[in-house]
């Protein structure tokens, strides 16, 4: 369990402790380095992050609201394990939240909102790192989401794709499987809707992509 990397890449650390601990934890399991029913020592990730055990169990906490850790008594915190049923329901709830808040942002998307889009889409286009590709990937989404101004809708989507990003983590290297996750076209389809503000083909457009994913993260071999 190297959690010193991801560590090191959120730094300085400018925000509580509780908060830090819980970021780098989260980042090693949605990159599947913390992967299904790993147990999770206190003491290890306490000697790891070089902080005290306070902030790990206020983190653990945070987890498992999150759906990601599950604390057993007795036994301490496990990372959670979906099965295909769980992963086919999050991806379902995930497609209703994503295309919901395009439908309330599309209205209120600025030029610059389309600008940036457009900019991580170029970014994404040239990235070779899947981790790197899968983070921008996240970003051109809630680019197009974020002018919908709900932050509970917001963290109900983020929570979601920590939850089946991690599933995501065997198909890199496929090239084939990657094309239909990761799609340029399809995204660039996207944002071309919006700048048309055509609410019906830019949501279709998206629920098509969603769930393609959907039918490819249900492969995974990382479920039961």
């Amino acid at each position: 369990m190297d959690l010193k990397k991801i560590a090191e890449e959120m730094q300085p650390r400018s925000m509580a402790a509780r908060d830090w601990v819980f970021q780098v934890i989260r980042t090693a399991i949605v990159r599947g380095e913390l992967p299904g029913e790993m147990p999770l020592r206190q003491d290890e990730i306490s000697t790891a992050l070089s902080v005290s055990h306070i902030p790990v169990r206020e983190a653990f906490r945070q987890l498992e609201a999150q759906g990601l850790v599950r604390i057993y008594p007795n036994r301490g915190a496990v990372v959670t394990k979906l099965s295909c049923k769980e992963l086919s329901d999050v991806m379902d709830t995930r497609i209703l939240l994503e295309v919901g808040a395009l439908r309330l942002a599309l209205p209120h998307i600025t030029e610059e909102d389309l600008a940036r889009a457009r900019e991580l889409l170029e970014l994404f286009s040239k990235e070779k790192d899947p981790i790197k590709g899968a983070e921008l990937n996240l970003k051109l989404h809630f680019s197009l989401y974020d002018p919908c101004d709900n932050q509970t809708l917001l963290s109900l989507i983020d929570q979601m794709h920590a939850n089946v990003d991690r599933y995501i983590t065997p198909f890199f290297g496929k090239e084939e499987v990657s094309a239909e996750l990761y799609t340029v076209d399809e995204h660039s389809q996207i944002i071309s809707a919006c700048e048309s503000k055509d609410t019906e083909l830019a949501t279709a457009i998206l629920r098509t992509h969603l769930q393609r994913t959907k039918n490819l993260l249900l492969k995974s071999p990382l479920l039961y």
